[in-house]
């Protein structure tokens, strides 16, 4: 009977947000008109982004209506299909560092599940003991402060992810 290979799963960093950054900008345009004379016009897009990756734009005439507005603005562009799919699927070989734009440079085979409160967590299924993590060169070391993301709860694996022939 072949052995069955279980694949390895990636589980998100504790901390890990959808999205890590937002820059706001105000553009301008000039606008001709023959009727209503010539002017600048303004308006203001902020850039929601993921690990580097702009996900989605979101734009407004008055940057007090964007600010008001982004986070449900946000959840109706997921809800539409509106972000960049290609975007989403780059930040998947980033490290898990949250804000990290870096790709991903080594793996761990996470050892043992734990809450935020430090309780050991049993697996509940086979996956849970297959999950990893990746990091970049920068953030290898994870330290001893955390018992879910800490060095001695990891140990090194290939990656996971690497195609093989």
């Amino acid at each position: 009977m072949a052995e069955v290979k279980i694949p390895m799963i990636h589980a998100d960093h504790p901390d890990d947000e959808r999205f890590d950054e937002v820059h706001i900008s105000c553009v301008e345009r000039w606008k001709d008109s023959e009727i209503s004379g010539d002017e600048w016009r303004f308006s203001y897009v902020a850039e929601v982004k993921r690990k580097g990756e702009t996900i989605v734009e979101i734009g407004a005439s008055r940057l007090d209506w964007l600010l008001q507005g982004l986070q449900w603005r946000i959840i109706i562009a997921g809800e539409e299909g509106n972000f960049d799919d290609e975007a989403w699927k780059r930040t998947k070989t980033k490290c898990d560092q949250p804000g990290c734009a870096n790709e991903a440079t080594i793996f761990y085979k996470r050892l043992k599940r734990f809450t935020r409160n430090g309780e050991s967590l049993a697996p509940s299924s086979y996956y849970d003991e297959n999950e990893y993590r990746q990091f970049c060169d920068r953030h290898k070391r994870r330290g001893d402060c955390s018992l879910d993301d800490a060095d001695h709860n990891y140990t090194v694996i290939d990656n996971p992810n690497k195609e093989t022939n």
